[in-house]
């Protein structure tokens, strides 16, 4: 076997490039220029439009994502609407790509295509929304708590710190990600990094630029500024509700899977069996029906692990054998383990919570640090080339059927 590798390895790596890069090239193309926007992009265009008309401290009252209105805003002076937003996103892919170039120092091209495939399934820095710069900066401040306890040094301690603080003030879902940060800071901790230090003067001053950018939020409603994807105000519904009876809808065969009724049907609902019959809020909905919770969370899990290998190939499956071969060897808080953690950490958690299906954008930042730590460990020769091997033909097969499916469904050309 080990023969047909070395024969065979750089014809089929040669492959596995060329397929992910056309693969990456047509979806990079088809949802910047061809794909119709809709959905949250027009919540943030309408947030874009309303902070010209009203001005800031107006569009902060009402809510909005500052840190991802203030990276759009300047490109929406000279271009159009939705494309502002998506150029805004574009810039800050490169910008990442840039960071684990020069600032991490991956120079191998065998990681930049394992990410270009990932990016060419998920598209969401191809959109405009603000997902591309919370997850952007969860995945610098991941990555840099990785090297840290691989190296005992940070790459840049100021980035680390600045991408977690400008994820903070993007979106509410930070506070899901919040046991990830929290595991981050306590290896951090163990591993004797020093939180008190010169380095930190700019990631102070960036959190205090967006305190006192949140000061009309914190005046008028008492809460910090985000984007706020409010239900039609002749509804009197809210969205965890209108999730819960997606799911209930689905669980009976009335609603197809992955889609939600109306606000309107939610509000019948809500009239028709009362006032209490559907769960607000998270923890509402998790002890508003045990056997449905239990029920669901290994659903979802599932469902994230499918479409997640359909993302990540065998990248995501890599961090479950890590912990299972290093548990064997090693105490369970081993700092080595932070990222495998992180990411099962994750998936449990989403899949706990969401009562309806999962979306795989949620997981943007844990997926992108995946490929960076079986990267990490490929280029160590610390994976066997049969699991290499196996995984290049797997992105090959992915990349063909996602090529076909761009210019099959969206692009009529065949």
């Amino acid at each position: 076997m080990k023969e047909w590798y070395l024969k065979y390895n750089l014809s089929i790596e040669w492959i596995f490039k060329v397929s992910v890069l056309l693969y990456f090239m047509l979806s990079f193309y088809y949802t910047l220029f061809l794909a119709e926007c809709g959905g949250d992009e027009s919540l943030f265009l309408n947030d874009l439009l309303f902070i010209k008309t009203n001005g800031w401290i107006a569009a902060i009252e009402k809510s909005i994502s500052i840190p991802y209105m203030i990276l759009a805003y300047p490109f929406s002076f000279f271009l159009d609407g939705y494309f502002s937003l998506k150029v805004a996103n574009v810039l800050l892919l490169l910008l990442l790509l840039v960071y684990f170039f020069k600032v991490v120092t991956i120079k191998n091209s065998i990681f930049y295509i394992y990410l270009f495939f990932y990016l060419a399934t998920s598209r969401y820095f191809f959109a405009g929304t603000n997902d591309a710069l919370f997850f952007t900066g969860l995945v610098v401040f991941i990555t840099e708590v990785f090297y840290f306890i691989e190296n005992k040094k940070m790459n840049s301690p100021v980035l680390a710190f600045s991408g977690l603080i400008i994820s903070f003030f993007s979106r509410e879902l930070f506070l899901v990600y919040s046991p990830v940060v929290l595991l981050g800071f306590y290896f951090l901790f163990k591993n004797g990094f020093v939180f008190l230090n010169k380095r930190m003067q700019f990631p102070l001053v960036l959190f205090l630029f967006f305190m006192l950018f949140n000061s009309p939020s914190l005046l008028v409603k008492g809460k910090l500024s985000y984007d706020n994807k409010t239900p039609p105000s002749t509804t009197k519904v809210s969205w965890s509700q209108r999730q819960y009876l997606a799911q209930l809808l689905v669980n009976k065969g009335e609603l197809p899977n992955f889609s939600h009724p109306s606000w309107e049907e939610t509000q019948d609902y809500l009239k028709v069996n009362g006032s209490n019959s559907l769960p607000d809020g998270i923890l509402d909905g998790m002890t508003f029906d045990y056997s449905m919770t239990i029920t669901e969370f290994f659903k979802d899990f599932y469902y994230s692990m499918f479409f997640g290998v359909r993302q990540l190939g065998l990248v995501l499956l890599f961090p479950f054998y890590f912990i299972g071969i290093n548990l064997k060897k090693t105490t369970v808080l081993n700092p080595m383990l932070f990222v495998p953690y992180s990411l099962v950490l994750m998936l449990s958690i989403f899949s706990l919570i969401i009562i309806s299906y999962i979306e795989p954008r949620w997981y943007i930042a844990i997926f992108i640090v995946a490929i960076v730590f079986y990267n990490h460990y490929q280029l160590q020769q610390k994976i066997n080339y049969i699991f290499i091997l196996v995984n290049y033909l797997i992105f090959i097969c992915f990349s063909a059927y996602g090529i076909y499916g761009i210019l099959h469904k969206h692009m009529e050309l065949f």
